[in-house]
């Protein structure tokens, strides 16, 4: 049993919170946020501030790899999800491989108050960490056995996990006790997000429970995101240099634009707007290490986790399935952190490059080809396709999979993150089928659905969807 001291009860610190207790160990849980309101589900999302998770109100699609996670872990929150409002969509019928449909806020309150009822788990809200606590070493490396907050409190434990996300302050607070700064590799997205909340009309039905629901322009995106109670959220993506973004924030004109694109349309049609469009940005790939640079951990009793560490491009989803992968392994870590802080810490750095870094190479890989794509579409420009496989192989699939069904399974497998690229590289009938296509189809394009850039500038600027006559439509690429 180790004594965990867990930094920020959002997803991945309420998930490791759970999960490490669970295999009885005793956790503290420190969040500088208030807790979820006891309340309905609505009120999570209208009265639950979350300023230090920027993305909280962003739509969001939680896949099949976090149920899964769930199912192993804490099969009793999937039920309280339910009881929430949630819903679960099986990937293949009769099996237990589902995506969640939610609302952020819902989900994480589910999880946040399982954590905090769960025997073992203690938390203190309202707690801001300043700076770590260090005490001797171990074999040579400082050792972490604690952190100190801003009331000048003190809080000790064998294993301290840095679940505080995106905006971690580790590298701080390790200058401050003079041990190195992580070593990072960041990629800036150059994505500029905006979301809006909607509720189906009476007597109205979701459209389609499919995950994901993706347009993509050569300038923008537009997706949807259906969600717990009769809720559903609708995105714009547009490049952050893209002079028209702002335009977007305003509701006739975010509107507008999702009325010209064929797969939000049919959603704008059963749906009751519930808030204006909210906006994000400065969204990067981010993967923080706490190595040095002959790869030894810079401190014993000190690992990052979830956003912390890994954080990705939100468009696909990936962060939560992630963030509990990584928790699920931290709980299991954690077993050998009263003994050896090290051993742990070298053990749980090696999984994280192994299994969360290997879906970080594919995001790098498929946000510079997509970038690259706005930043052409702001000229009415075509981008040059991708050369590199990856981003070849997946735009292979998404051609295929409109007729294939072997290839649309392994797709959804592949996107709710059960099968990694190299696994359906190794599936002989899928891969043979991809690479016979990609040999008659070297650049392969999926068909695009959509007003062009000249339609766009035009409805932005005051314009309507009877306008798009005038201007000409969004080309279909050639396959």
């Amino acid at each position: 049993m180790a004594d965990v001291l867990v930094i920020g009860a959002g997803l991945a610190g309420s998930a490791a919170a759970l999960f490490a207790a669970r295999r009885g160990h005793r956790v503290t849980v420190l969040e500088s946020g208030e807790e979820p309101p006891d309340a309905g589900p609505d009120d999570d999302v209208r009265l639950w501030r979350r300023p230090e998770v920027p993305h909280a109100r962003q739509g969001h699609a939680f896949l099949a790899l976090a149920t899964r996670v769930l199912r192993e872990e804490a099969p009793d929150v999937l039920a309280a999800l339910a009881a929430r409002g949630a819903v679960a969509v099986p990937l293949t019928a009769g099996l237990p491989d589902a995506t969640v449909l939610s609302r952020r806020l819902v989900y994480e309150a589910v999880l946040r108050r399982a954590a905090r009822a769960e025997p073992g788990v203690t938390f203190a809200h309202g707690t801001r960490v300043a700076g770590l606590r260090l005490s001797g070493d171990v074999r040579g490396v400082p050792r972490v056995v604690g952190v100190r907050t801003a009331g000048r409190e003190e809080f000790r434990g064998d294993l301290v996990v840095d679940a505080s996300g995106r905006r971690s302050r580790i590298a701080r607070w390790l200058t401050d006790v003079a041990l190195p700064a992580p070593s990072e590799t960041a990629q800036p997205c150059g994505f500029f997000y905006l979301t809006r909340h909607y509720r189906l009309r009476p007597g109205c039905r979701f459209p389609s429970l499919a995950v994901p629901q993706i347009a993509e322009l050569e300038y923008a995106s537009a997706l949807v995101f259906p969600g717990d109670n009769d809720t559903f959220q609708l995105s714009a993506t547009v490049a952050v240099s893209d002079p028209l973004r702002h335009r977007l924030r305003d509701p006739d004109t975010f509107t507008r634009f999702l009325a010209a694109v064929p797969r939000t349309a049919v959603w704008l049609d059963c749906g009751v707007p519930l808030d204006d469009p909210a906006p994000m940005g400065n969204i990067q790939n981010r993967w923080r290490r706490l190595l040095d640079e002959r790869g030894r951990p810079v401190a014993a009793g000190l690992v990052l986790l979830g956003d912390a560490a890994v954080q990705t491009n939100p468009t696909f989803g990936r962060g939560v399935s992630l963030a509990f992968s990584h928790a699920q392994r931290l709980a299991r870590v954690a077993d050998g952190a009263a003994e050896d802080p090290l051993a742990s810490v070298i053990a749980f750095e090696e999984w994280t490059a192994a299994h969360p870094g290997r879906w970080f190479g594919l995001q790098l890989a498929t946000d510079q080809a997509r970038f690259a794509q706005l930043r052409a579409g702001l000229r009415g420009e075509r981008a040059a396709p991708p050369e590199d496989l990856p981003n070849r192989l997946v735009r292979a699939m998404a051609v295929l999979r409109e007729d294939d069904e072997a290839v649309r399974e392994a797709s959804l497998r592949l996107f709710n993150m059960l099968m990694t690229p190299q696994e359906l590289m190794a599936d002989r009938t899928v891969s043979r089928r991809i690479l016979a296509f990609l040999r008659d189809h070297p650049q392969p394009e999926p068909p695009v659905q959509g007003p062009g850039r000249a339609a766009f500038e035009s409805l932005v600027t005051g314009g309507s969807v009877r306008d798009l006559s005038a201007v000409p439509p969004q080309r279909a690429p050639r396959r």
